[in-house]
């Protein structure tokens, strides 16, 4: 993976557990001193804080029917659910209930509750004018609600919650006296249920004296209404008799008399007709008789025809002129006359039958008609009498209803249950409530040992630089070859500097010593051409220990034997110069400006046999060092030293300041670029590698300097010590 592949990552991939449990392991002696300083405040506030007792009393919530005369009271049953359970732990929490058992247990002067003094006392200096509703409330002006800070601080103490989803309401009250917090939470109770049957019959008392009101009004307008009934049907002549109007009756009979006398006149009148049409035929009399149906005419037609059976038996025995003959035929004549005369006598009553039906009807048509015009006039007046009648029916309903709810009401005002019962009783408890101590020490303590963590995890990443070493790898896509302990001393006691850029020397047993020679290995075995070779030692920014890193380095190579040469490239600081060769005469800056080859210049410790190319000499700092360094000089002193060493070893300058490294980094075989720990950005580091990208195939590693001892021995497993032998610096040309 290539620096411009990685431009976009930001790094983050050291933010995994190994990073974690190093951290802890490192700083875990933080978050113990922050859980133990927590511990010992929370117990020190827990000795501090009094002792609290709570009580707690339980309400059932009672949606039953309870009304004791069986009449439907005005004050309806607690329809439970879920707001109605709220909104009754709400009343027991109201002002009104808590001022009633404030006085009940003459709890004013209380001072557990009374705090008013206490601040006074404390703060009365600081007093402030009293504001408009301050001075209101001094005043009890009744114009203006009143606020009673005892019964606010008297409710800070009580709780009131359900009881899971059950109908159960649990009041809880708490003080620092046990008996006093469970005889409050008794009292509470009881003050809501006799508050429950004082508000029931407050509202029935309330709707008795509504109804009573109500009644007399509808009792005077149920006698108008009525009144007006009367005088109405005594002014139309409207009577009634059985629930029945007497006129109506009476039309009636009317009516029932016209149709009778009609059918009577038809039925006259048919019969007449069909026994005169029968006499103008000249039809036998028995015809005529069969239809006047009377029992003389049948028996004068029994007789007749018995004289004819006895006149046709005769006839065959006997002659015309026998006795017997002559007095059957006589008999025939005398039954025959007087069948005639009761035909006519009867057809004679007929017609005077039927012209009396006819009258008959005609008289009564004639009287109906005119019923009929009493009872269209009376039926007109009967609409208002309607009105009327409907109106004071009105009234007499309304005055019925609301009488009889007036007598339910008034039976069933004294016979009100209330709507909850106590369940339980507070008992004086035994134990405190609060303060819970275990619990606050368990929580200060976890408290306290979270915060330490936090706080090491924040140390650890809030860092702008990588938080271990092998995080650079992955930031910058380089093989991470070496890390370098942290020098904690970087001078001796007398304030020598070079204690720090000849560490090789003065500890040669400490960590940072192993370490470089464990970065020459890596340096050696990445080595691609074998023969003489240029080491640029590079770094992002000043201060990352690049200088130190490139001295030790060669002080190193120098020790094992090799032909070394360590050359200060930084013109413009020249740190290195002025450490090793305070006295120096020429430099590098000398030897590209043609003054003199660089084997005059370089100096050689005899010590280490360490050889060394300062900077400049000891006169003014070269200016336009870039293009100094970019002149061919640069390389035809670098092949001199070449020919003449196996290794050099070039200190450079920082990469994002200047460009000079940029340059320098074209003539290099091998380019180490340094990094500190924690100190150099990510953002920065990457963008000093992506500056190198043009020589990538020749950077060997990456070194990470700086690094916190304790990581490393985290990560080995072994603790790195340093030694104490003092270096010595014996430079000459």
């Amino acid at each position: 993976m290539s620096i411009e592949d990685r431009e976009d990552d930001d790094g983050e991939s050291g933010f995994n557990p190994d990073r974690i449990i190093s951290a802890i392991s490192r700083r875990w002696r933080l978050a113990a001193g922050i859980a133990c300083a927590t511990t010992l405040a929370a117990i020190t506030v827990t000795v501090l804080l009094p002792n609290r007792y709570e009580a707690a009393a339980t309400l059932q919530l009672d949606p039953r029917k309870k009304n004791v005369s069986n009449v439907e009271g005005v004050v309806s049953d607690l329809n439970v659910d879920t707001a109605a359970i709220e909104s009754e732990a709400e009343v027991i929490r109201s002002r009104k209930i808590l001022l009633k058992v404030i006085d009940r247990l003459n709890l004013r002067n209380d001072p557990e509750f009374n705090q008013s003094s206490l601040f006074e006392s404390l703060f009365g200096s600081l007093a402030v004018p009293p504001t408009n509703a301050a001075a209101r409330n001094a005043s009890n002006d009744p114009a203006y609600p009143r606020r009673d800070e005892f019964a606010m601080a008297f409710a800070k103490n009580l709780k009131v919650s359900r009881v899971r989803n059950t109908l159960l309401l649990e009041i809880k009250f708490s003080s620092a006296d046990a008996d006093k917090a469970a005889l409050i939470a008794n009292t509470i109770a009881d003050v809501y249920i006799a508050e429950q049957l004082a508000a029931k019959s407050g509202i029935s008392e309330t709707a008795t004296s509504l109804l009573d009101g109500r009644l007399e009004a509808l009792r005077k307008k149920v006698s108008e209404a009525e009144s007006r009934v009367e005088a109405y049907k005594s002014e139309q002549n409207i009577f009634a008799s059985e629930g029945q109007i007497l006129s109506e009756k009476e039309l009636a009979r009317w009516m029932e008399q016209t149709v009778g006398a009609r059918n009577r006149s038809a039925e006259m009148r048919a019969r007449y007709e069909r026994v005169k049409e029968l006499r103008t035929s000249g039809r036998p009399t028995s015809a005529i008789a069969d239809v006047l149906a009377s029992h003389t005419v049948r028996l004068l037609k029994d007789k007749l025809a018995d004289a004819s059976r006895r006149k046709a038996e005769l006839s065959t025995r006997y002659g015309k002129r026998h006795p017997e003959m002559i007095k059957v035929r006589a008999e025939l004549r005398d039954a025959e006359q007087q069948l005639d005369r009761e035909i006519n006598s009867l057809i004679s009553n007929l017609e005077n039958e039927y012209v009396e039906a006819a009258s008959r009807e005609r008289e009564l048509l004639a009287g109906l008609e005119e019923k009929k015009g009493e009872e269209a006039k009376r039926r007109a007046a009967n609409v208002r009498l309607n009105e009327l009648e409907r109106e004071a029916e009105t009234s007499r309903q309304v005055y019925s209803v609301l009488l009889a709810r007036y007598k339910e009401n008034a039976a069933t005002q004294s016979l009100q249950l209330p709507d909850a019962r106590i369940v339980e009783q507070a008992d004086t408890p035994t134990s405190p409530a609060a303060p819970k101590r275990k619990q606050i020490i368990a929580l200060a303590a976890a408290g306290g040992l979270a915060l330490g963590l936090a706080l090491i995890l924040a140390l650890e990443f809030a860092a702008p630089g990588i938080g271990r070493p092998e995080e650079a790898e992955g930031l910058l896509a380089l093989e991470h070859i070496s890390s370098l302990p942290r020098l904690e001393n970087a001078t001796d006691e007398s304030g020598d500097p070079l204690r720090a850029t000849r560490l090789m020397i003065a500890a040669p047993t400490s960590g940072f010593a192993e370490a470089i020679r464990a970065l020459r290995r890596e340096i050696d075995v990445r080595q691609l051409d074998p023969g003489p070779r240029i080491i640029l030692i590079a770094a992002s920014l000043p201060g990352e220990g690049a200088s130190v890193v490139a001295s030790n380095l060669a002080h190193y190579y120098a020790q094992t034997g090799d032909r070394v040469v360590l050359v200060d490239a930084d013109l413009r600081r020249a740190n290195l110069t002025r450490q090793l060769a305070p006295q120096r005469s020429a430099g590098l800056a000398e030897v590209l400006n043609g003054v003199m080859p660089p084997e005059h210049a370089v100096l050689r410790d005899q010590l280490t046999n360490l050889h060394f190319l300062p900077a400049t000499g000891g006169g003014l700092v070269p200016t336009r060092q870039a293009e100094l360094l970019a002149t061919a000089a640069m390389p035809k002193a670098l092949g001199r030293l070449k020919s003449q060493f196996d290794t050099i070893v070039i200190d450079a300058p920082p990469l994002l300041p200047v460009i000079d490294t940029r340059i320098i980094a074209d003539y290099a075989d091998q380019i180490v670029f340094v990094m500190a720990w924690r100190r150099t950005p990510k953002q920065l580091a990457r963008k000093a590698m992506k500056l190198l990208s043009v020589n990538e195939d020749r950077i060997t590693g990456v070194v990470v300097n700086q690094v916190d001892t304790d990581v490393l021995a985290n990560d080995s497993g072994i603790e790195l010590v340093s030694g104490s032998r003092q270096p010595e610096s014996v430079l000459a040309a």
